[in-house]
């Protein structure tokens, strides 16, 4: 090569000289083409990051960071930092830069009560020239990622940031980031690599950023922020309180005054695995359905695998076979629950059929010592096939006692990723009580690789929205007392109504349009994510209110044949993307007795899990996620070192909860907990004032003994001894019947004076209301018969599906089924009316009222007004009291069975009959009409 003749080289150049040409034309005429760099100034640069986003970018907006020499800021570009409201995004493609979805943000009203678009905190590099002209921009990186939150106060200083994040007329958090503090110099290569992506993707550098925020009890109305050598200043509310945040120990000083309940967390760095980084990587630069592909090729390879190892068996340690619960003679057991059909022909040994599962951690159920009717364990497994064509499926079943159990929420440090404000903080409750935990499903970490549909979807907790809910996503929901609730999130007037807790998924229906109106502060918590699952027909319907009479106890035993379950869970569960992979699911519903279960199974498709549930008897439930996200059953324990121990419910299930214990957990998790450690739970009823000495009063209980449903207290009030009984909701049936010498005008219809049949041995109390006088008698109705016209007058005492309700007359509507009767009305919004102080005969008087959560109670007393019973309700927090008098003026009573004076079958009086129901799980349907 070395002596080939020089025209040789001419003549091989001369032949490639027109494609040279055309080369350097073409690059000319696309420089040529090219807008001219922005000006120096600030309103230019501001234009440039603006147009970057898709949006605008104030002049005050932007702060440089560092310089990194001539070469870098010439070469790769000087790295600035901005506050930004982004444009609409592309649909068909998700650019790098990241933004939030057009259908995820909320009206400009809503997300920023100035009305100038909710900002975002970005990060990009902008190339300069030697006299600091910008030339180009690249790397854009948001930061925050709070479509819903209006980010404001930007400061820097080195390589620290923080930010105010601002919604609902508030400051919902304060976010520290340190732009250089994610590197891990002393982690093996391959965890080193995987962080450095991770860190490019997140912040567009390889150190990545830790992260540290503080949120609030009370949010402030604003905040003013400062960043000194090593702390975080902070001037919070219009009183401009003082507060700093240690940036080296993420300690939060508030100088011993805390009006807004700020706290600080630091969230910790979870290093991806390589395939969560392929997926991370696929949606930021080819978009959400590239993310999806890669998901199903991780999905497709990990089952492969699997399929080549020997799944191992699934052997519960248990109390042996579940014994029906003891209960009196007369009363049905409810726990565990019925064996479920299977739906394979010849079944396996014990499938479908209960087993108590005992955990090698020691447990005590807490409960009376010697009592006959306290269960073994509160936990019952079994395995079902619910397909009879594909028969290597299998679903494991847990029955959860709620009775004995409660239910918390947690968001994870990770996910989900909030909309609004600071992350959550994946810390476990009090591990006294800790039974448990179960995986929900938290989705793809990063904002650009979910699908539009699934990323409005929301959780709050402990009150602070995460990310708000919508209306009508499949909830799972946690009240205060722990009690779990599932069905479609409320719209409308019912959302002022909800619980303390929620976790919600995606809806059958369309999911619609944030919620922009409602509560500022939200009352519970919650996570949307897969779908909702009811169970069809109209006897499922009914058996949502989870309260059975002893006349139909027997309808727990029913079993849904192979093709109505498949009908059912066809024809109640919306499909959804990736239904038909089969992969890891896990499921949790209520059963008609108001227990919980979970479903989970290690290879299903969404059809296989919702047949499964059908013929667990659910009545409603929500899906908990499928593969890749973390599912199953883990029971903790604490040990006398303070250390946490877990063990699975089956070995398969991807929860790994060892490696989150310790810590925190990356994603959302929804614990169980003993309701008591010492002694039984307490009582499922109001027993309100904190001076009422309440105890269970002398009459007959519905079993079980360990909970009784009827309290009493004694008062003082006017110089008069009330006596005041609380009923619990959800233990009686409550029938109005009128009484032998109620008023009865001709042609009127014979009303039921007696309770049915199959009630009368349940009967445990009568509470009188009187009769009606000769001459304007007031309104009666039973069992949806009206006897005397309803006037429109007073108050009402409406029963409506066995629960006691106070209204006002007028305006209802008897529907079949329903008894009411109209009632001087003695006190109204909690302030007493004059028909209280009316003076009359001195006999015995009862007034009631009905508590929020449903309880009755009952106040009875010797007096000549009915002031002395309406201010002893009133000051048990009633805001509407009637008095138990039709008309008549007759002596009021409360007879209990057991008791002195004997109950009667029937009386001369219209009485209020209680019948008891053996106490039912405590889970229950999430609706407008049934509030918590």
């Amino acid at each position: 090569m070395i002596g080939r003749p020089l025209s040789t080289w001419a003549d091989h150049l001369r032949g490639r000289l027109p494609l040279a040409l055309g080369v350097a034309v073409v690059g000319a005429a696309a420089r040529l083409s090219t807008p001219s760099p922005p000006a120096r100034t600030a309103d230019a640069i501001a234009g440039m990051l603006g147009e970057a986003i898709g949006g605008s970018v104030s002049p005050d907006d932007f702060v440089w960071e560092e310089r990194g020499g001539f070469l870098s800021d010439a070469l790769l570009g000087r790295r600035v930092l901005f506050l930004g409201v982004a444009g609409p995004r592309d649909a068909e493609h998700a650019p790098e830069a990241d933004r939030a979805p057009e259908a995820d943000r909320a009206p400009e009203a809503d997300r920023a009560p100035e009305r100038r678009g909710a900002a975002d905190l970005y990060r990009a590099r902008v190339r300069l020239t030697r006299s600091g002209r910008p030339v180009s921009l690249s790397g854009v990186r948001n930061l925050t990622e709070t479509p819903l939150g209006d980010d404001r106060n930007l400061v820097a200083r080195g390589r620290r940031v923080a930010v105010t994040t601002s919604a609902f007329g508030a400051v919902q958090g304060i976010t520290l980031l340190d732009l250089g503090g994610g590197a891990r110099p002393g982690a093996p290569l391959g965890e080193r690599l995987r962080a450095a992506v991770d860190g490019w993707l997140e912040a567009g550098s390889t150190d990545g950023a830790s992260r540290t925020e503080i949120s609030f009890d009370s949010p402030p109305a604003s905040a003013r922020l400062d960043l000194a050598d090593e702390a975080l200043v902070m001037a919070l509310g219009p009183e401009a309180v003082p507060a700093a945040l240690s940036a080296g120990t993420g300690e939060l000083d508030t100088g011993g005054s805390d009006p807004f309940g700020a706290r600080a967390h630091r969230v910790p760095r979870r290093v991806p695995s390589f395939a969560e980084l392929a997926g991370l990587s696929a949606g930021r630069l080819l978009g959400p359905g590239a993310a999806a592909a890669v998901e199903r090729l991780a999905l497709a390879a990990d089952s492969a695998a699997a399929g080549l190892r020997a799944g191992p068996d699934v052997a519960y340690l248990t109390h042996g076979p579940a014994s029906p619960e003891p209960a009196p003679p007369g009363w049905p057991s409810l726990w565990p629950p019925p064996p479920v059909q299977p739906a394979v022909d010849p079944p396996l040994p014990g499938e479908g059929a209960w087993v108590l599962v005992a955990p090698s951690l020691p447990r005590v159920l807490p409960g009376i010592e010697g009592d006959p009717q306290r269960p073994l364990s509160p936990f019952a497994a079994t395995t079902i096939r619910p397909d009879p064509q594909r028969r290597e499926m299998r679903v494991h079943l847990l029955a959860i006692d709620t009775r004995h159990i409660k239910f918390t929420l947690q968001a994870g440090f990770e996910a989900p990723r909030p909309t609004v404000g600071p992350h959550g903080t994946g810390t476990l409750p009090d591990p006294s009580a800790l039974r448990g935990a179960i995986g929900l499903g938290a989705g793809p970490r990063d904002p650009v690789a979910l699908h539009e549909e699934a990323e409005a979807l929301g959780m709050v907790v402990g009150g602070r929205p995460l990310v708000p809910p919508r209306d009508g996503a499949a909830t799972l929901g946690v009240d205060a007392s722990g009690r779990p609730y599932f069905g479609a999130w409320p719209a409308g007037a019912g959302v002022g109504r909800v619980p303390w807790a929620l976790w919600q998924r995606p809806a059958a229906a369309s999911p619609g349009e944030p919620r922009g109106e409602g509560p500022r502060r939200f009352p519970w918590s919650l996570w949307q994510g897969p779908s909702l699952f009811e169970a069809a027909g109209a006897a499922a319907r009914a058996a949502g209110d989870a309260t059975l009479s002893p006349a139909a106890s027997a309808a727990g035993d029913a079993t849904l044949s192979p093709a109505a379950a498949r009908a059912a869970g066809d024809a109640t569960l919306s499909p959804g993307e990736g239904d038909d992979l089969v992969v890891e699911r896990a499921a949790l519903c209520a059963t008609d007795r108001g227990f919980v279960v979970h479903a989970w199974g290690s290879a299903l498709d969404a059809a296989a899990l919702r047949a499964a549930l059908a013929r667990a008897g659910c009545v409603a439930g929500v899906s908990l996620g499928r593969a890749p996200d973390p599912l199953g059953v883990a029971f903790l324990s604490a040990q006398p070192d303070g250390r946490l121990t877990a063990e699975r419910l089956a070995p398969a299930m991807s929860l790994a909860p060892p490696a989150h214990v310790a810590s925190a957990s990356p994603g959302p998790f929804l614990y169980f907990a003993s309701r008591s450690t010492e002694g039984p739970p307490p009582p499922d009823l109001s027993l309100p004032g904190e001076r009422v000495g309440w105890t269970a009063d002398g009459g007959a209980q519905p079993p079980p003994a360990w909970s009784p449903a009827v309290y009493a207290a004694d008062t003082v009030h006017l110089g008069a001894q009330v006596r005041v009984h609380a009923f619990a909701p959800d233990r009686f049936l409550f029938r109005l019947r009128a009484g032998s010498r109620e008023i009865s005008p001709r042609n009127a219809p014979k009303l039921a004076a007696e309770v049915p049949e199959g009630e009368r041995q349940q009967v445990l109390a009568a509470i009188g209301v009187g009769t009606g006088r000769r001459r304007g008698p007031r309104g009666l109705a039973v069992d949806g018969t009206v006897g005397l016209r309803l006037r429109g007058e007073g108050g009402l005492l409406l029963v409506r599906g066995g629960r006691v309700e106070i209204r006002l007359a007028g305006g209802v509507e008897l529907a079949p089924g329903m008894d009411a009767t109209e009632l001087p009305l003695t006190a109204d919004d909690g302030r007493l009316r004059p028909e209280a102080r009316e003076i009359g005969t001195m006999r015995r008087r009862s007034a009631a009222c009905a508590l929020e959560d449903g309880t009755l109670l009952v106040a009875t007393t010797t007096f000549d007004s009915d002031e002395a019973t309406t201010e002893a309700l009133l000051d048990l927090g009633c805001a509407r009291v009637v008095a138990l008098d039709r008309g008549a003026h007759r002596n009021a009573f409360v007879h209990r069975a057991s008791g002195d004076p004997a109950l009667q079958q029937g009386y001369e009086e219209t009485a209020l009959f209680a019948v008891g129901l053996a106490m039912p799980g405590r889970a229950r349907r999430l609706t407008v009409d049934a509030p918590p």
